[in-house]
């Protein structure tokens, strides 16, 4: 597991080892995580993108799962039960099997 302070700080080691899974909070210094997991998606498709935040509405949550900008939602305050819960769902995604087995 990587952790990285700030959007461009995370964005400096995707470009060096891409993620299969990508946690990111909403509320980040300099970017919110949805402006950063719309860029992790362009770059990086086959991450599984999920979205930490304290609030989300349906009509968030539809927009952003519609978009393919985000793939999952973790509320705040989160449990490690949340955490696994929403990796347990990546792997199950057809996606990241995929990956796994090298195909595109």
């Amino acid at each position: 597991m990587r952790t990285a302070s700030t959007p461009e700080e995370a964005r400096r080691m995707l470009a060096e080892r891409p993620a299969d899974v990508v946690i990111s909070d909403e509320a980040m210094p300099g970017a919110s995580g949805k402006v950063f997991l719309a860029g992790v998606a362009a770059d990086y498709p086959s991450s599984y993108r999920v979205l930490l935040t304290g609030s989300i509405t349906v009509g968030v949550a539809l927009g952003e799962l519609g978009a393919g900008v985000v793939q999952a939602f973790v509320t705040k305050p989160w449990s490690k039960e949340d955490i696994n819960r929403v990796f347990v769902r990546g792997l199950a995604d057809d996606h990241l099997w995929r990956r796994a087995e090298g195909r595109p």
